[in-house]
């Protein structure tokens, strides 16, 4: 007797090779049977023909590890065919949380209501397994828990104590389960970090088999250098790389694509584990204070404000950021998605240089004013990549699809904010865009990019595939109604076309609604 019989679906199951109509018999939450299994007893029987099956959508670059802990958590994830996150990217993780990095992540998330009574990735792992959740969650150590942790945002190198302290940080992470360490090297304390520290804790990952993933230094001028540099960490730590939602930013660095490509082919053909995830839009989303440079930064949040209050540090920081260029060069393409104070609401999903004519202030006044007043908590959209460009990106074997994104909702607290479509929307859109209309990918290699392709490259060895044995984690859709429907202007929208998702064996998703169950765990890597 199966649970469930998935009956007469049209299956691509995940590993790139053209689908086939077939049944699924489904057991105490894995798949038992696959083929003709007609006249077998199951207790439920869903009749899937019209339907295309696949496993359910790793998402391999994902931000949800405070929403999570929110309740109820977002179901923005679980809504679109996400039945696997896998969090603590860009240097930022949901543990270890101590010392300077438990402060700043206290005061930056100010708002959601989390007591932060967990410290190391064991008690994160804990908490989270006590919660329900929608989706599996695999956790990343970010290199910027472990600095903010034992360094804070200082500008300098470790001393051997301190480094010391990182590494056994590391080590009781990846003991607890992780599957890997990012980095953010963009962001502080990581843009604080030099390659033989980086390269040093990679090699620790490395021994426990797990990946780097990193959010490169530079994604602009200097973004073939940035990812110069990651091929070099992931050399010489003899672990494999995951460069995170891999762009060039700004029109004039475009035409640098190219010789990124040469040089993680490069390093394909030397032998290193190199790939890339990137999300189906041409804007970014992160901090408004991103742009500030590194040194603004130093010190954690309170120096950051201090700096920001002084008028005369105003027009040092402003300078660095025009750089030569005229502000609305820049400002015009920086939307603002979220603020926590309720007297600036009006100005979310509105440009800095919108925001500053609505409130009669200069660009510069506008810009340092909304970080003052909100403490730097100011989520903001970034207009500056190529279409051409990622539709190029996406052809590359080694890339996968990543939203870059935290699950959020349609309501409550979750459900406020303009944050990136992405959200709401990156799995469907890229099915949508890249293989219905444009047809710049088939159907089986798009799924491929969203199921076997992450499970492999962060070691999953039962999950990602429609395979027998494997965990009942599937998304059943209808290809010709699957379309996002989350704008920037109106970004809190479910898509359509995702009929049911199954988590363990069982439905999360069904007729496009939430069930409300949450069979969701937390998945562990060992040694």
């Amino acid at each position: 007797m199966f649970d469930i019989i998935i009956k007469s679906g049209f299956v691509i199951d995940g590993s790139g090779c053209t689908g086939i109509i077939q049944d699924i018999g489904i057991s105490k939450g894995e798949i038992s049977a696959l083929g003709d299994i007609e006249g077998a007893p199951a207790r439920e029987i869903f009749e899937a023909q019209d339907f295309v099956v696949c496993p359910g959508f790793i998402d391999i670059h994902s931000h949800s590890d405070f929403n999570l802990l929110h309740e109820p958590p977002g179901r923005s994830k679980i809504m679109q065919g996400v039945t696997t996150e896998v969090c603590g990217n860009c240097g930022l993780s949901g543990a270890p949380l101590l010392g300077r990095a438990k402060e700043q992540r206290r005061k930056s998330l100010t708002g959601m209501g989390l007591s932060f009574t967990w410290s190391s990735m064991q008690q994160y792992v804990d908490l989270l397994q006590n919660r329900g959740l929608f989706c599996n969650i695999a956790p990343l150590i970010g290199h910027g828990n472990l600095r903010g942790s034992v360094i804070g945002y200082e500008n300098r190198s470790p001393s051997q104590k301190e480094m010391d302290t990182m590494a056994d940080l590391l080590r009781k992470g990846l003991d607890a389960g992780a599957w890997g360490m990012s980095s953010g090297l963009f962001y502080p304390p990581g843009a604080y970090a030099a390659e033989d520290e980086l390269i040093a804790l990679a090699r620790i990952s490395s021994q426990y088999g797990g990946i780097y993933a990193s959010h490169i230094r530079n994604e602009e001028d200097s973004v073939i250098d940035a990812v110069a540099e990651a091929v070099k960490i992931g050399r010489e730590a003899g672990i494999p790389v995951q460069i995170s939602h891999l762009k060039t930013m700004g029109e004039k660095n475009w035409s640098k694509l190219p010789a990124i490509f040469e040089i993680m082919e490069k390093a394909l053909h030397e032998g290193l584990d190199i790939s890339a995830d990137r999300y189906p839009y041409i804007a970014a989303a992160t901090d408004l204070d991103a742009l500030l440079p590194s040194w603004a930064c130093e010190g954690g949040i309170e120096k950051e404000l201090e700096r920001l209050r002084s008028k005369e540090m105003q027009k040092n920081i402003f300078a660095s950021i025009i750089n030569l260029r005229r502000p609305e060069e820049i400002f015009n393409s920086i939307l603002i998605a979220r603020v926590c104070n309720e007297h600036n609401k009006e100005l979310e999903g509105k440009t800095i240089i919108e925001a500053a004519g609505q409130r009669n202030q200069t660009i510069q006044e506008t810009f340092f004013s909304l970080l003052i007043d909100e403490q730097a908590r100011v989520e903001a959209l970034f207009f500056n990549m190529s279409e051409e460009n990622l539709r190029k990106i996406y052809l590359k074997d080694y890339v996968m699809v990543g939203s870059d994104s935290a699950a959020w909702d349609t309501e409550g607290f979750l459900g406020e904010g303009k944050p990136h479509p992405r959200c709401f929307g990156a799995f469907p859109r890229f099915l949508r865009r890249y293989v219905l209309e444009d047809r710049v990918l088939k159907m089986e290699q798009a799924v491929k990019k969203m199921t076997g392709q992450p499970a492999v490259k962060l070691g999953l060895k039962d999950r990602g595939l429609i395979k027998q044995g494997y965990k009942a984690d599937l998304v059943i859709m209808k290809l010709e109604e699957i379309r996002d429907k989350a704008t920037y202007g109106n970004p809190h929208q479910f898509p359509e076309g995702i009929n049911r998702v199954m988590v363990n064996g069982i439905w999360v998703v069904q007729d496009g609604h939430s069930t409300g169950k949450r069979p969701g765990t937390v998945l562990l890597k060992r040694k």
